[in-house]
């Protein structure tokens, strides 16, 4: 077999471009990071808040329950998220479709449960500025925690750029959401799915957009 020599132009390219590297820490340990940052803001913003006024009408199950377990659905989309930044590490799409449709069914069901359980209540103000009042906040509580794992995702070279930005951006908000729970005393399923579900949409949109925005620019440079 003959081997042909590689071309000097080529190999002082290579050479030129050398550098030290450094190295990618583990999924699973970014995932941690990102995940502990996470707990850190929502725990604080719990610490800090008053809980719902309806908590005596709602059952374990529907409060801290379920609160419970949005956020442990929170925390494994941000896991998959971190772990579609590994090139070829990613999940079956096919997992990772039926958590996030799990995930935004949970929320949507938690709406409904306590809508139903729960007396009718109002929030000062008109129903819109309400609305968007828990939609910033609860936007405050997602943005810090979706900028660190969209950070941790793209400082390594995620295939699927979008579907890891739309994990990101599910689990952020699902986690916000889950004590988002915990505090608005509006329990009429309008408010809950137009303001809360609508801000989990929302952030799982941005996060699709981000993940092709930096895909793009990836190509770019690459070209």
């Amino acid at each position: 077999m003959s081997h042909h020599p590689v071309p000097e132009n080529l190999r002082q390219a290579v050479e030129d471009n050398l550098g030290p590297v450094r190295p990618l820490h583990p999924w699973w340990l970014r995932a941690m990071l990102a995940v502990a940052v996470a707990a850190v803001i929502l725990a604080a913003v719990l610490a800090t808040a008053g809980l719902r006024t309806d908590m005596e009408h709602l059952p374990m199950w529907l409060s801290w329950g379920s609160s419970g377990f949005q956020l442990a659905l929170a925390f494994l989309l941000i896991a998959l998220a971190l772990r579609e930044s590994v090139p070829g590490g990613g999940a079956p799409i096919g997992t990772v479709r039926t958590v996030a449709v799990v995930a935004l069914t949970v929320q949507i069901l938690v709406g409904v449960a306590t809508a139903l359980i729960s007396p009718p209540s109002a929030l000062p103000g008109d129903a819109l500025s309400a609305g968007m009042g828990c939609f910033a906040h609860e936007s405050a509580m997602a943005i810090p925690i979706f900028a660190v794992t969209l950070l941790l995702v793209f400082r390594a070279l995620p295939l699927r750029a979008p579907t890891a930005g739309l994990l990101g951006g599910a689990g952020s908000t699902l986690g916000a959401d889950a004590v988002i729970h915990l505090l608005c005393p509006k329990s009429d399923l309008a408010h809950v799915l137009v303001w809360h579900t609508g801000s989990v949409l929302f952030f799982m949109v941005l996060g699709w957009l981000a993940g092709v925005a930096w895909r793009r620019v990836r190509w770019q440079r690459g070209s």
